[in-house]
């Protein structure tokens, strides 16, 4: 594993151990599994800061599929990701949402302190209930969110409602071998294939490096004229 991918696992398991330093080992492990942090601020310094080379190149990835058109992305948490796909194009709209509110207030803080305000918005929602109309986005993303959503099935349903015909939604989430006691890549595979998406992509996700420690899930809302 190169040396910076060991600084990041440390960086994040030191930073969890740190804030839960009077509690269990069991509830240090979950707090680490569930990334629960007691603030908006505090999850944004100590975990979003050091994703930012996941950010960047999921933002690449998406990008490269949707160079134009409106993006929603699920789990917007304080909104590094969202800025990084505003940047990268400047004739892009996102949208997050978040069910807290208070990385709702940090994320709008971030798109209007870095001059994206106009093209960038967050709001409060839950994947279960997404605040859209049919159709209403080109393309999803969502970076370790699907495994705190209390009813998966129920979320891709709502993701599929909100993609237009033929966009697709990318899923990273924690790899299956890391935390197997709370969800597997076998389980996605199931979630994906009784969801409403016609096609499906399961494939791991090396990052740092060359580890293997995400799941990326790729699925495409079938067009209108295909079967």
């Amino acid at each position: 594993m190169p040396k910076r991918s060991w600084i990041i696992a440390a960086a994040m398991l030191g930073a969890a151990v740190l804030y839960r330093n009077r509690a269990s080992l069991e509830q240090v492990r979950a707090n680490v599994r569930a990334f629960d942090m007691p603030t908006a601020g505090t999850y944004d310094a100590l975990v979003a800061s050091l994703l930012g080379g996941l950010y960047e190149r999921v933002a690449d990835e998406v990008a490269e599929a949707y160079p134009t058109g409106t993006i929603l992305e699920v789990g917007s948490g304080p909104g590094r990701l969202a800025v990084r796909l505003a940047q990268t194009a400047s004739n892009r709209e996102i949208t997050g949402v978040d069910i807290s509110s208070a990385m709702v207030e940090r994320a709008n803080w971030l798109a209007v302190g870095t001059g994206l305000g106009e093209r960038v918005r967050f709001e409060v929602g839950d994947v279960g209930a997404l605040p859209f109309p049919e159709g209403s986005f080109h393309g999803v993303v969502s970076t370790l969110s699907l495994h705190h959503w209390p009813d998966p099935a129920r979320g891709l349903a709502e993701i599929h409602r909100v993609l237009r015909p033929g966009g697709e939604v990318w899923i990273y989430d924690l790899a299956h071998w890391l935390w197997r006691p709370t969800h597997g890549e076998s389980r996605i595979s199931r979630l994906a294939a009784a969801s409403p998406f016609g096609d499906r992509e399961v494939e791991v996700f090396r990052w740092p490096g060359s580890v293997p420690a995400f799941v990326l899930l790729r699925l495409r809302r079938a067009r209108e004229d295909e079967p």
